[in-house]
């Protein structure tokens, strides 16, 4: 009898110790996959975050490349929105005192980009050199071919303000013309 619960204790301690080793591998297979599962997870999470992270660098960027084209943009003339650019230079001929005649508008056949404008001025010495500069320096690409400056034929004016013994003092006024030839760069 004493055989027999021995045989049966040592056979239920074999069966308890493989069940334990069995029920050991199975949980550690178990937390191995979820470990490998949490590593995958964590790995796809940093990859997204870090693509998010590229995405709002990229807006930031592509928001700074809208305003820099726009500023491109307001340097360079658009062919199609070429009244614009002519009523840009006849505004700045009369609000300096000029008369600013846009005399042809051509397209650049020979190389790309360029517009061709030739513009006729008449006004005071001082009125045309102040447009001319402000031509020179406007906020387009303008590169001026060609100038001519010419005083045109005095005129007498008479200025009822001014008196002399005799009477009235006519006072001698002089106007100046101005021819410019310029390119512009286009889109």
């Amino acid at each position: 009898m004493k055989n027999n619960k021995t045989n049966l204790i040592l056979i239920l301690s074999t069966s308890l110790l493989v069940a334990f080793i069995v029920f050991f591998f199975y949980f550690f297979n178990v937390i191995k996959n979820k470990n490998k599962h949490t590593s995958v997870v964590i790995s796809t999470l940093t990859e997204k975050i870090s693509e998010k992270e590229k995405l709002s660098v990229l807006e930031k960027k592509m928001a700074e490349l809208g305003d820099i084209n726009k500023k491109i943009n307001n340097y360079l003339v658009n062919p199609s929105n070429i009244d614009s650019f002519v009523e840009y230079l006849e505004n700045t001929g009369l609000n300096n005192g000029v008369e600013l005649i846009v005399k042809s508008v051509e397209i650049e056949k020979t190389e790309k980009n360029k517009i061709l404008i030739s513009v006729y001025m008449t006004g005071s010495f001082s009125n045309v050199i102040k447009v001319i500069s402000l031509l020179e320096n406007a906020p387009y690409n303008i590169k001026i071919n060609s100038l001519s400056l010419m005083k045109e034929i005095e005129k007498n004016v008479i200025d009822s303000t001014a008196k002399n013994i005799k009477g009235v003092i006519p006072v001698i006024k002089s106007t100046w013309q101005s021819s410019i030839t310029f390119s512009v760069l286009s889109l």
